[in-house]
């Protein structure tokens, strides 16, 4: 079974509200979704998904 684009949209949306990733967008963290960034061909964007550390 397939999951569609809008459910994926859907559990990305609630993934970056609930903590679940960030985003980097050259040297700045994008503090929400309606932040706007200016991107050129050399602007490094990073997804980076945060997972608990089990043990310890």
């Amino acid at each position: 079974m397939t999951v569609g684009l809008e459910e994926r949209y859907c559990r990305a949306l609630d993934a970056f509200a609930r903590n679940g990733f960030f985003v980097l967008v050259g040297d700045r963290q994008a503090e929400s979704l309606d932040e706007a960034f200016t991107v050129t061909p050399e602007t490094e964007v990073s997804f980076v998904k945060l997972v608990p550390l089990v043990g310890g």
